[in-house]
């Protein structure tokens, strides 16, 4: 998508055989289906408990208040045209349960993502009703 929204990652813990593959993407930014993803690599980190974070950005703007221990927030704002990319790039790193999810700044108030099954799958996520009316 290409409209303001906030990439939130929720429960997104790298699996621990993965950590130096992913750790070594993040440092390096190389490789061919890395390209597209250069502002992600850039703006995330593993913290110390192997789950993926965003480093909290520098005009201090985020809409969380940057973790004290290491400076990272759990969404960024931006224009994450290349978000579907990042998940599937994602999905054979993360243990079960992990959830990239959109959330439009706009005024239509979309939400979206995608869960990972800790064993290289991902599907999509939406906001719908649940329950009934009262």
């Amino acid at each position: 998508m290409g409209y303001e929204s906030s990439l939130h990652l929720v429960d997104v813990k790298i699996k621990v055989r993965s950590v130096p593959a992913v750790s070594q993407a993040l440092k390096t930014k190389t490789g061919r289906e890395l390209i597209r993803l250069r502002f992600f690599l850039e703006s995330a980190v593993i913290d110390s408990g192997g789950f993926l974070a965003f480093k909290a950005s520098k005009d201090k703007l985020d809409s969380y208040v940057p973790n004290d221990d290491d400076g990272t927030v759990p969404a960024l704002s931006g224009k994450w045209y290349e978000a579907e990319r990042i998940a599937r790039w994602l999905r054979r790193y993360c243990e079960k349960g992990g959830r990239i999810i959109l959330h439009s700044s706009e005024a239509d108030g979309a939400a979206w993502g995608w869960e990972f099954d800790g064993r290289g799958r991902m599907r999509p996520l939406d906001l719908v009703p649940v329950g009934k009316w009262e």
